[in-house]
């Protein structure tokens, strides 16, 4: 099989700008998407978030003082697959799991080479190919 593209490890990022009420209690108050400056687009906000950011900024919500704004960050990864092309039909395999099928019924492991078929999965074992899936 030929490696179309290499697993690769992704990265994705949020920011949100945050005011609370109580720092006792840090999920009571509001939070707004914004940019890695804490710059939130304020055109994107539906009317009563808005509302609820000019409270914000203003320092009283519902005559209740808030405290903020705090720039938080989340962010997480995840693996991208590696993906090579079939030897039988060319089509692309996502080289997922330990058994990857294509559509037209090849299946490669997940390093791209390709598998017995299926009847002979388990023979030496005594096992059924559908043990091994």
């Amino acid at each position: 099989m030929k490696i179309l593209s290499k697993r690769e490890k992704r990265r994705g990022v949020e920011y949100r700008l945050c005011w609370i009420w109580d720092p006792g209690a840090p999920n009571d108050g509001f939070a707004f998407p914004c940019d890695e400056n804490g710059v939130v687009d304020v055109e994107s906000l539906a009317e009563p978030a808005l509302k609820n950011h000019q409270a914000c900024l203003s320092g009283q919500v519902d005559g209740r003082p808030i405290q903020g704004p705090k720039l938080e960050e989340d962010s997480w990864s995840w693996w991208e697959p590696a993906v090579g092309e079939c030897e039988v039909c060319q089509r692309e395999v996502q080289l997922v799991s330990g058994t990857n099928t294509c559509e037209c019924g090849a299946d490669y492991n997940t390093f791209g080479q390709r598998l017995a078929p299926r009847e002979q999965w388990g023979h030496e074992t005594g096992e059924h190919w559908s043990d091994c899936v």
